[in-house]
Formats: structure tokens, sequence, C-alpha cells
């Protein structure tokens, strides 16, 4: 499988100037070792495609469906797919499926994942362009993020991530989303302790690449002390910077400190040179998708994800 994880991750520099070979031979360790579930596609005595997933107590996450770029269109992904559903569908005890994974050209998974009874929402991978000497596409307001919040804002301090922020960002990050579609998404959203359990891939796993703690912001009520808003900021090329994750509490939504913690975070990473910022946002969050595209971000991917819960009797 080595050539085609190698193929995944030079798409994927390309396509989202994402260098993926960190999680990829994560995975593929896994695989040498013969612990990680899932199915390959083999033709002609070449792996042409793979998925894998995992099941933690009664919720099966599909980790990826990837396929060869000239076995694209065929209907390999379908076939994946289905082996998947058909598994997890003998699963006893499972009440959930999801599946949040990047796709690429999985057009036949996306037909049988609709016809299977999965809800489907778009995902959107958006990058901007930032350039040295004050020449960034956007107008990068330096008094804006350093000054005042206007609009009845209490008075905040934005600072760096410090280690006993992460207690507080996980009850940000949960209230934050709270009855959004995100939740709908990730069921980890919907608790305290799975928005921990998010936290922690970010700031501790590769998987959303190297985590920039002095990059980081946290947005403080000088008042009370209180935290009231995160953006987690990683690394995920070289001159590639990348916005994991941004939750403000919502009584401070509105008012602009969004704006002002991404200005921020773009300012500090074009100050160290890098070119290129990303972040992934639902298309139904119409409201967080305009701030972005404001901001200078553009769509340059749109994958869809998909979730399905299982509603099981039991024979009595």
């Amino acid at each position: 499988m080595e050539s085609l994880f190698d193929e995944q991750c030079a798409e994927w520099l390309e396509l989202f100037r994402w260098d993926y070979e960190g999680p990829s031979r994560l995975i593929l360790d896994v695989v040498r070792q013969r612990e990680l579930t899932g199915f390959v596609a083999v033709q002609q005595g070449a792996t042409v495609g793979f998925t894998f997933y995992v099941v933690e107590d009664n919720r099966c996450s599909i980790g990826d469906i990837y396929v060869s770029k000239p076995w694209r269109g065929l209907g390999t992904d379908k076939h994946l797919a289905q082996a998947i559903l058909n598994k997890v569908d003998r699963t006893p005890r499972l009440r959930r499926v999801e599946s949040q994974c990047v796709g690429v050209g999985n057009a036949a998974a996306t037909e049988l994942f609709l016809a299977r009874g999965f809800e489907r929402l778009d995902r959107l991978y958006m990058t901007a362009r930032l350039l040295p000497d004050g020449e960034n596409d956007l107008a990068i307001d330096l008094a804006a993020a350093t000054g005042s919040l206007s609009r009845g804002l209490p008075d905040l301090s934005i600072r760096g991530w410090r280690e006993d922020d992460f207690a507080s960002a996980a009850k940000i990050i949960h209230r934050s989303y709270r009855g959004e579609h995100d939740s709908r998404i990730n069921s980890q959203y919907q608790t305290e302790e799975g928005c921990a359990e998010l936290l922690t891939i970010l700031t501790e796993h590769v998987w959303c690449g190297e985590f920039l703690p002095d990059v980081t912001r946290v947005a403080v009520d000088r008042a009370t002390g209180r935290r009231v808003g995160v953006l987690m900021a990683s690394e995920i090329a070289e001159g590639a910077g990348h916005i994991g994750q941004i939750s403000i509490l919502p009584a401070y939504r509105g008012r602009g400190l969004g704006r002002r913690m991404i200005n921020m975070v773009m300012s500090e990473l074009e100050r160290r040179g890098y070119e290129t910022i990303s972040l992934a946002v639902t298309s139904a969050n119409a409201s967080a998708y305009h701030l972005y595209e404001s901001c200078g971000f553009r769509t340059v991917h749109e994958f869809p994800v998909f979730y399905r819960d299982y509603l099981r009797t039991k024979n009595l």
C-alpha cells in the first residue's frame, strides 16, 4: 500500500498545501501491525484504493476513503464504502456512524451513503494567502487587532495559549457548538468530554498538523478573568498555517471578536514568514463562511460529510 499512501500525500500537498506524510506514516504503521480495521481494493495485483474505520463504544467513525486517480469514476469508492457499511450494519450495540473524511472524487460513495439513509452536510476547505511587507490580499487592520473592541463588548485581552487553558477551551468549544450543524456531524461536540478529546487531537497529535501555542489565541474578559474565545492554530506544512478550531461563547458573538482573533493570527503567521493559512467550515454555517470570506479566504475544495443514527430494538 505504500505507493498509494505516497500518492495521497502528494495530492494533499498539491490540493490543500497540507503535508500529510506524518499521519499517513502512522496509519501505515498500524496497517503493518495488522491492527487497522478496513478494506482495500485490488486490481490486477495492485492496491488501487483503501478505506478504514474505528469503532469506539457505540460509535463508528469512517477515517478515510481514498482511490487512486486512474481508478476514480469507476465505482471503486462505492465498493469500499459498501464493504464498511455492510460490516458495521452487523455490529451489535452500534448507535451511530459518521464519515467526516476529506474525500476527493468519491461521487459514487456519496450516492451510496444517501441511498443507505445517511444525512449529508457539505464542508468547504478554504485558504488565504499571506504575503510579506503589507502586500496581503486582505487589509489586516493591526489597530483593530490590538485596540479595543467596538459595539459594546466588554474589555477583553487576547493572548497566546497556556497549558491551563485546556479545560476552559473545551467548555468554550462545547457551548459554541451547542445546537449547531457541526454537532450533528460530529457527536463529540455534544459533550464536554468529546470536545476535550478533539482538543487533545489538536494539541498533542499530528492529525491536524503541529500545534502552535504561541500563535493560538485565547480571548479573556478582563473584568471577570473568564475565557470567552479560542482559536487553535497549527502548521500543516512548511510555510502553511491552519486554523483547526475557532470558538466563541454565544454572548460574545457578532461584535467583531472572531475577526479580530483571525486577523491577529494571520498577522503573526505573516510575521513568521508563512505564505498561506487554511481552515474548513460547514457550508450551512453561513455566518462563519461569510466571515472567513471577508477575511480573504477562498474555497479550494468542497466535500460531503455524513452521519446516521441507528434505531435498534431488543428481542424480548
